[in-house]
C-alpha cells in the first residue's frame, strides 16, 4: 500500500478536481456587453460622455435607470422608493469633491436606502436594489471618477440613520 502524506494527498486531490475541462469556450457564451444587453440579460444603459447623462422628463433619474425602474415592476411605493434612490446617486456623480454637497447627498442617500428597504419584500431585494442602482448610475469612467471624488469628500464625515422610513413619498 502507499501511503501519501496529507500535502501530497491535497495536492493530487486538487490537480484531479482540476482536470478535464474545455478550454474551448461553448459557442453559446456572450462575448461582450452589448451581446449581454441584446439578449436582455442586462439593461441597456447611457454611455455618453455627460456625467448626469439624458433625463428628458427632468425627474431627476437618467432615463435608463429610469426605464430599468420601471421595468422593475412591484408597487407603486416601491418604484418610488427606488427612483428616489436613484436621483441621490446621481447627486452623488453631480457632487464630486465638494465635501459640503457630499454630506447633503450622503444624508439624502441614507433616507433613501432606509426607504428602498422598508419597502422592499425582503432585505435580500432591498439589498440588490441598492447594489444594482450604483453600479448602473457608475457606469463609465467618468462616472466612476466622480463617484470615487464624492465618496473621498466624505471621508471621516459621520452620518446617522434617518427617523421614519426615509421615504420621500
Amino acid at each position: 500500500m502507499i501511503r501519501l502524506g496529507p500535502a501530497t494527498f491535497f495536492t493530487v486531490l486538487l490537480l484531479v478536481a482540476c482536470g478535464g475541462e474545455s478550454e474551448t469556450p461553448p459557442a453559446s457564451v456572450p462575448h461582450s456587453v452589448e451581446d449581454l444587453e441584446s439578449q436582455g440579460q442586462l439593461p441597456v444603459l447611457d454611455r455618453s460622455a455627460d456625467l448626469a447623462g439624458p433625463d428628458i422628463d427632468n425627474n431627476g433619474v437618467r432615463d435608463d435607470i429610469d426605464a430599468w425602474i420601471g421595468r422593475q415592476g412591484g408597487a407603486d411605493a416601491w418604484q418610488k422608493a427606488l427612483r428616489q434612490l436613484a436621483r441621490t446617486y446621481q447627486g452623488a456623480v453631480r457632487a464630486g469633491g465638494d465635501a459640503v454637497a457630499a454630506q447633503d447627498v450622503a444624508a439624502r442617500t441614507g433616507r433613501a436606502i432606509a426607504c428602498v428597504m422598508t419597502r422592499s419584500e425582503s432585505p435580500a431585494q432591498g439589498s440588490a436594489a441598492i447594489a444594482d442602482m450604483r453600479k448602473m448610475t457608475a457606469n463609465t469612467k467618468a462616472r466612476v471618477m466622480a463617484y470615487l471624488d464624492y465618496s473621498a469628500a466624505l471621508d471621516g464625515a459621520v452620518m446617522s440613520l434617518p427617523p421614519g422610513d426615509g421615504c420621500d413619498d
